[in-house]
Parts: C-alpha cells; structure tokens; sequence
C-alpha cells in the first residue's frame, strides 16, 4: 500500500488499517458529543434556539460556538521538546504538559464574553475544539457536516424542544466531554 508520494516510504497495511480505524472510533465518538452538546446549549439557551429555527444560516455559528463551549475533547497531554516559558512559567524540556482546549476555548483575552452564546462571534472559528496545527482533526468538516444535518433535521421535523424530566448527566472523563443522558421532549 502507498500513502506517500515516495513508494519507498510506504505504509503497511496494518498501519493503514490502523489509521482508518482510528479515524473512525474518534470521528464517531466526538462527533456524537457535539451533537449532544448542542442538542444541551439550544435546551439551554432557547432564545437561541428560537433564531436558529427562523433563520438556518446562523447554524455555522451556532456549531462553532457549540465547539468553543462544549469541546468534545478537553484536552491531551503532551511532551515539552525543548525549554521554553508559556506565560512567565517555565516549561523544562521533557516535562508532560496537559494542553486544556476547553479552558482556552474560554479565555476571556481571546473571546469577548466567553461564557455566552455569541452567533456574531467574529473570531468564531478561534477556538481549539478540533485542536491546531499538527494535531488539528482531520475530520473536523465532516463533523462539522454531520452537525449540521443532525441539527437542521431535528429543528426541521419540530416546533420545539424542551429539556426532559430526567437528570443530565456526562460520562466522567478527564478527556471527553460527552453525555451519558440527556432527556429531551420533542414538539412536532
């Protein structure tokens, strides 16, 4: 199998397979989560709720901020390469960090009201709900596309919706923010 543009530096079949099938465990488990995440904000918020069903194009924004508010990952540990110094603290080379995605998602020098659903936001995709640079998600459009399916078909087949009797309640992760419930009663 070639996955490289050199033959010689192919990979092998187990590594490909071991690819896909990362790809698909982790692009199915958090894109579940952001879909349950919004599916919360809009119980949450239904102001929001209500103008995200006159209009479907803020549905973008609304994605982006389920992302910044609701990361499916919070965040991943990682190794320091090299010393360095992350505001005013030092980072020894060889010392393991743990990168919090969902605290910066909700850094207040970053985001104007951080804690507020903004569909205006202008630096909306700013946040790091699919991580950055080297470790951005490749599947993060096709998260973004099934979200929005998922939620232009549950605001499309309803009049509304409204938070169920029964107590939310999230996996307990140090990683994931996913639901284990979320009672919802439906509208048509």
């Amino acid at each position: 199998m070639c996955a490289t543009r050199d033959p010689t530096d192919a990979l092998t079949r187990d590594e490909v397979v071991s690819i896909l099938l990362q790809i698909l465990t982790a692009g199915n488990e958090t894109t579940t989560s952001l879909i349950g995440s919004a599916v919360m904000l809009l119980l949450d918020h239904p102001a929001v709720e209500a103008r995200l069903r006159a209009d479907r194009a803020l549905l973008e924004s609304f994605i982006e901020e389920a992302l910044r508010l609701e990361s499916p990952f919070h965040g991943h540990f990682r190794l320091v390469r090299r010393n360095t110094e992350v505001a005013g603290a030092p980072l020894p080379q060889g010392s393991r960090v743990m990168l919090l995605w969902g605290s910066a998602n909700r850094d207040g020098d970053e985001f104007a009201n951080p804690d507020a659903i903004d569909l205006a936001r202008r630096n909306a995709k700013s946040h790091l709900g699919f991580g950055l640079g080297i470790h951005h998600c490749i599947g993060a459009s096709l998260a973004r596309l099934e979200t929005r399916i998922a939620l232009e078909t549950l605001l499309a087949r309803t009049s509304a919706i409204r938070r169920g009797d029964a107590k939310v309640a999230h996996v307990p992760s140090l990683f994931v923010r996913s639901l284990q419930a979320l009672p919802v009663e439906l509208a048509r």
